[in-house]
């Protein structure tokens, strides 16, 4: 049965939305320096979790306003085809480039099990090894989301743009995490699709309730600090207690909700007319940033291993190598770097990339 727009539940045109380029540029730094200070908070969810639920966002748009759902008018299949392609041309090119830096290091993991990264299913090499692969362990939330892009326009064919069925996915997103941690095992259960599936539900759930007037008006900066400061609340109720097993199970779930909160912040007042807090997210550097955030994220943990060898390398003793791998240099010399690899990402390889991906066009 085709799946057409209703008058209360048709998506907004999918315009461009500066205040997204923002979110994205705080989201991957928060990640970014998790990876290279490693602190006691998990920032790093912080930054991961909102990426999932905005890639749920946006793909749902597309899906929906492109009709590359099975059930969608005459056409569809060849439709689904062209949002595969410029998938690929958007996450791959880049993706494999990285990749290649990665095996001139060497990386043993990737040389190891180059295949697995390859397709790329690197979130289940990952849960069969039980741990994560120097300077690669980022790689499983691509993986995630290149399976997500896969399995999503034909999931939304079956469920609908409806609200009631994409919560019945949060909630089986969860018991999957809770059933898979309890009968099978509960070592990196949260990289699989299945237990993923919560956050990118939730995006899609935003996506459609945007534009009631209730949704609306909890467009606000108060409302976002709300949600995270609840959520870094509950991380520290069940560390106090130390049921960090727990926290795992329901910390996407709770993350994804605000995350939500703050993605309706940034998409309904983060446009031309900003005032207030939500002019932050048009910040040119974080504009610039959120441009290129996916070389950062790319290349980051890339450049920290290739640093942590060089100190090793130059410096003989093991308190100038403390020295000079704590938090504060790490940082304040591996920010320009990065930031460079990531202009030369985009500049010579993402822009083009792009330009061709916006002549395939759906229709």
């Amino acid at each position: 049965m085709p799946i057409g727009p209703t008058p209360t539940t048709a998506p907004a045109p999918l315009a461009y939305r500066p205040g997204l380029n923002g979110i994205r540029a705080i989201c991957v730094w928060l990640v970014v320096l998790a990876h290279w200070t490693l602190p006691g908070f998990p920032i790093g969810e912080m930054g991961r979790i909102p990426f999932f639920v905005l890639s749920g966002y946006l793909i749902s748009g597309i899906v929906w306003k492109q009709q590359v759902h099975p059930g969608a008018p005459s056409g569809w299949l060849r439709r689904l085809g062209t949002f595969y392609q410029r998938r690929m041309l958007r996450i791959l090119p880049p993706y494999y480039l990285a990749l290649a830096l990665g095996a001139l290091l060497p990386l043993a993991t990737l040389r190891e099990f180059p295949g697995w990264f390859i397709l790329p299913v690197s979130n289940l090499l990952f849960y069969r090894l039980g741990h994560w692969g120097e300077g690669v362990g980022h790689y499983w939330t691509m993986a995630v989301d290149e399976q997500f892009y896969l399995v999503w326009p034909l999931l939304l064919g079956l469920l609908g743009r409806r609200v009631g069925t994409l919560l019945a996915v949060v909630v089986a997103s969860v018991l999957f995490r809770v059933w898979w941690s309890l009968h099978v095992t509960p070592t990196l259960t949260f990289v699989l699709l299945p237990a993923c599936l919560d956050m990118f539900a939730l995006g899609g759930v935003l996506r459609i309730l945007e534009p009631q007037p209730w949704v609306r008006r909890l467009a606000r900066g108060r409302w976002m600090l709300l949600a995270w400061v609840a959520w870094a609340s509950l991380w520290a109720l069940l560390e106090a207690v130390h049921a960090h097993h727990i926290w795992l199970l329901i910390s996407t779930a709770a993350g994804g909700l605000a995350s939500v909160v703050t993605l309706n912040w940034a998409v309904q007042l983060a446009g031309p007319a900003a005032t207030g807090s939500a002019r932050l997210l048009q910040h040119p550097v974080l504009q610039w940033v959120g441009v290129r955030s996916y070389g950062c994220y790319l290349y980051h943990l890339l450049l920290v291993v290739f640093y942590q060898r060089a100190v090793y390398h130059v410096f003989p003793t093991a308190a100038t190598r403390n020295l000079w791998l704590s938090p504060l240099p790490t940082v304040l010399l591996l920010t320009p770097l990065l930031l460079l690899l990531a202009a030369a990402s985009w500049a010579w390889l993402e822009a083009p990339l792009n330009r061709v991906k916006d002549r395939l066009r759906y229709s």
